[in-house]
């Protein structure tokens, strides 16, 4: 996964308590934040596919459409890091993909044993098309937030990616 260069592993503010460590028989699932942030991947990956369903794309299809449009990944495997998905599950989705005529897949002409990836028309008007249902699902999950307050998590989620990295 890569970071922005600007997130760093910064201590807590001068006079600020640190965060309590936790003894096993202290832990509360429900309370504790993986159970909360997975709750929220949870709730945010089903509003998206409930969004999604009427092009028949999941939220990782989506992904996959919205990488290869970003240039974040050009093959199968940077997909897989990009996206964090198992490599079955990334190749049944471009075959799924290919199918429908939202990707090709081109032989490397540098490496003919590399499978290079690309949208096509069809797989840019449909990311274009369902574009404005994830920003959707992008600002009903921040509601009510404020603009601090949205940098806040931001930095604070990079910060336990470094931590876990």
């Amino acid at each position: 996964m890569n970071l922005p260069d600007s997130v760093t592993l910064e201590r807590e503010p001068a006079g600020a308590e640190p965060a309590q460590r936790l003894a096993p028989e202290e832990y509360r699932t429900e309370e504790s934040v993986a159970f909360k942030m997975n709750l929220v991947r949870l709730l945010l990956g089903a509003e998206i596919d409930a969004k999604l369903a009427a092009s028949e794309l999941s939220a990782i299809q989506w992904g996959i459409l919205k990488a290869l449009f970003d240039g974040r990944a050009r093959t199968p495997t940077a997909l897989c890091r990009v996206l964090l998905a198992d490599s079955s599950v990334m190749t049944r989705k471009l075959d799924s993909l290919e199918k429908r005529g939202l990707i090709e897949r081109i032989r490397s002409t540098s490496d003919r044993r590399c499978v290079e990836l690309t949208l096509t028309a069809n797989g840019c008007q449909l990311l274009r098309g369902t574009l404005p249902h994830i920003v959707d699902a992008s600002n009903r999950q921040l509601r009510g937030f404020t603009v601090e307050e949205v940098q806040t998590v931001k930095h604070l989620l990079d910060r336990m990616i470094v931590n876990l990295s």
